[in-house]
């Protein structure tokens, strides 16, 4: 499916912090209450297979994750009806410059959510995904293993915002994410969600 007709009506792009089990495992993480949620503009979504990144940014972290992108408005929606407003699955890279967690902009620049092709029929429990870089394999998980799965994401985060036609949720990424430079080349791999790579540059 084409994801672009989603893409132009995008109002905000979700995100949710360590998901995946092994993943909160290497970081040390024992809550199991609430995930941690933030938040991402339209502007940071690109289909392209080149990104430009702003010069001030000298460290980024490359992470691959399932996207679920909203097929129609929804609020309060139960975790049992959670398909029914859903339109499709992506692979998806959320990119973290990493040398601004302490001023909040780590998630806030253009063209830092690369993402691939829409999917309507992928089961979102029954998702592999890899990332690799410059050739070699750097992650790889499947969701079953996410603590919080994609159709509770969506329930609880429908409970504190409007869901709209658009607005796409970051389920989380696999232990491992990498510290990738300029000129890496980025390929993400998904035998549900199809594959999708891009090449970083330095915006002039």
């Amino acid at each position: 499916m084409n994801i672009q007709a989603y893409l132009k009506e995008t109002r905000k792009i979700i995100g949710v912090g360590p998901n995946f089990k092994a993943f909160r495992a290497q970081k040390g993480i024992t809550h199991e209450e609430d995930p941690f949620l933030f938040i991402k503009s339209p502007q940071s979504l690109t289909v392209e297979t080149d990104i430009y990144l702003p010069p001030q940014l000298t460290e980024f972290i490359c992470e691959v994750e399932m996207a679920v992108i909203i097929g129609q408005e929804a609020r309060n929606i139960a975790e049992e009806d959670v398909a029914s407003i859903v339109a499709g699955y992506a692979i998806a890279n959320d990119i973290t410059a990493s040398a601004h967690f302490d001023t909040g902009r780590f998630k806030m620049f253009d063209q830092m959510t690369p993402i691939g092709q829409m999917v309507s029929n992928a089961d979102p429990h029954q998702v592999d995904l890899e990332m690799w870089v410059n050739g070699n394999l750097i992650q790889k998980d499947n969701t079953v293993n996410l603590l919080f799965s994609s159709n509770w994401l969506i329930s609880h985060i429908s409970r504190m915002t409007t869901l709209c036609k658009g607005d796409i949720i970051l389920t989380g990424t696999p232990s491992n994410p990498m510290t990738c430079q300029i000129g890496d080349v980025v390929e993400m791999k998904s035998p549900q969600l199809g594959n999708h790579h891009f090449t970083i540059h330095k915006e002039l």
